[in-house]
């Protein structure tokens, strides 16, 4: 078979894919797809079913898009479709089209972001007390961007937290917001593990020059993941003086790291120091509130639309509750509950979704965690008794700080209401739980130890 043997690209594609996606992943939305045409810039996959399409569109476009670059095929564009349906004409009919139109040339600057990373923009991004920082420098670089001189500087901005917390959705809404504004700058994004892999090429023909001048040459520079730059000694070094460049004819960046500056490891004194030089704005994991709005904003998606899709609050309510981790776990448990329900021809209902949840995580989707076990980890957790965090009426800290933290953990764990988590705590008025929540978390984002101590027990517990 030839190189442009849709077959043999796919193969490609589908080992790497392999290689990064869990293996029921792989099995369940890659393992079906089969390559049904390609015509020079664009590789048609047939998926099994609409779902699967949408669920690899939404859920995998970050692992596509590495593979995509990891096998020297990122400018390739894939377009999915289903057996059956009008998406396969579709695709012929666009497939047609594609042969006239002429591949646009880097000069001509190109969509800089990865395809499938539509849904990344600022308006979609849901701020939560654990991104306000973050989403305030957003939209503060792109609304100032090119103006003499602001009160604050914020290049580089770093921004870090967990897996799966939306670092890179900012990210690129910030660069789509810039290139909104102004079509003529040029943007690059860029994952660590990909320049490492580039780079390794332009040693091996021993001319890195025109790789550096590239990037170099960039307004903006969008780079992720850079935790992953441990032990990469050259990679370090190309990436500063890329850094030292664009710092020096002020454009800009923006940096996403699962840590802050300081606690990355095997990097180069000098490159964290850049690191270090504007803003550094972290996310945390969404409280539950902002998790239910989270879900309501995904379901205003037009895929959602199309399938007619009606979500009671209480499934809000449990999906919220079950995916804590991180936005990718919460808007892929709704996914598949939307579609689990749409496989079995049901309404969407607690039911579905727990089946959902268990076919998601291998775990029985149990009922809401005892009050009394959250009072009883928390209390050890402390080292108090359990009487005095529930029955003890102090404004010691002592007291004060493990029971406001349990009405926290009680909100996050049950579907408990305010009234109700106050009565457990000797008739406290829902109020005062209101503000015991609103201060733990006020303190989890000034204390990083009450927040590992908070996030412990989230874990433990649930």
């Amino acid at each position: 078979m030839s190189l442009n043997d849709p077959e043999t690209i796919w193969e490609t594609l589908r080992q790497g894919l392999a290689q990064k996606l869990p293996e029921r992943t792989y099995q369940d939305w890659v393992e079906p797809c089969r390559a049904i045409k390609f015509d020079g810039s664009s590789l048609w996959l047939q998926t099994s079913s609409h779902s699967a399409k949408i669920w690899i569109e939404q859920q995998l476009a970050e692992e596509f898009h590495d593979v995509l670059v990891q096998s020297d095929l990122a400018h390739l564009k894939l377009v999915f479709s289903v057996q059956g349906d009008a998406g396969v004409k579709a695709a012929k009919a666009v497939a047609g089209k594609a042969k006239v139109v002429a591949p646009q040339p880097v000069e001509e600057l190109p969509d800089p972001f990865p395809q499938g990373f539509q849904r990344y923009t600022l308006d979609r991004f849901v701020v939560g007390p654990g991104s306000q920082l973050a989403m305030a420098a957003a939209n503060a670089i792109v609304d100032n961007y090119g103006r003499a001189s602001t009160s604050l500087n914020m290049n580089p901005l770093f921004i870090y937290g967990g897996s799966g917390l939306g670092k890179t959705h900012l990210m690129i809404g910030i660069g789509k917001g810039l290139r909104a504004r102004s079509p003529e700058l040029r943007v690059a994004y860029l994952k660590v593990d990909n320049f490492f892999n580039e780079l390794t090429v332009a040693i091996k023909a021993k001319n890195t020059e025109p790789m550096r001048k590239k990037y170099q040459q960039n307004d903006v520079l969008l780079l992720d993941d850079v935790q992953t730059l441990a032990k990469m000694e050259r990679t370090q070094e190309e990436i500063f003086y890329i850094f030292e460049s664009l710092l020096q004819y002020g454009k800009q960046i923006i940096i996403t790291s699962d840590k802050p500056p300081q606690k990355l490891e095997g990097l180069h004194d000098r490159l964290i120091t850049r690191f270090k030089w504007g803003l550094t704005a972290d996310i945390q994991p969404p409280d539950f509130e902002t998790r239910v709005a989270i879900l309501r904003k995904k379901l205003e998606e037009d895929v959602f639309k199309d399938l007619g899709a009606k979500v009671p609050d209480d499934v809000l309510t449990f999906i919220a509750h079950k995916a804590k981790g991180s936005v990718r776990d919460l808007e892929g448990l709704l996914t598949r509950v939307v579609f689990q329900s749409s496989f079995l021809g049901l309404p969407v209902s607690i039911e579905v979704a727990a089946q959902a949840f268990q076919g998601q995580t291998g775990i029985e989707a149990t009922s809401n965690v005892s009050l009394e076990r959250i009072c009883r980890m928390t209390a050890e957790t402390f080292n108090i008794s359990f009487s005095d965090l529930v029955k003890k009426k102090t404004r010691t800290q002592s007291i004060l700080i493990p029971r406001q933290v349990a009405m926290y953990l009680a909100r996050e764990l049950t579907t408990s209401s305010l009234a109700e988590i106050g009565r457990s705590f000797n008739d406290l008025h829902h109020s005062t739980v209101m503000n015991a929540i609103e201060s733990v978390k006020t303190r989890m984002q000034k204390d990083p130890d009450l927040h590992k101590t908070v996030h412990s027990l989230l874990n433990s517990i649930s």
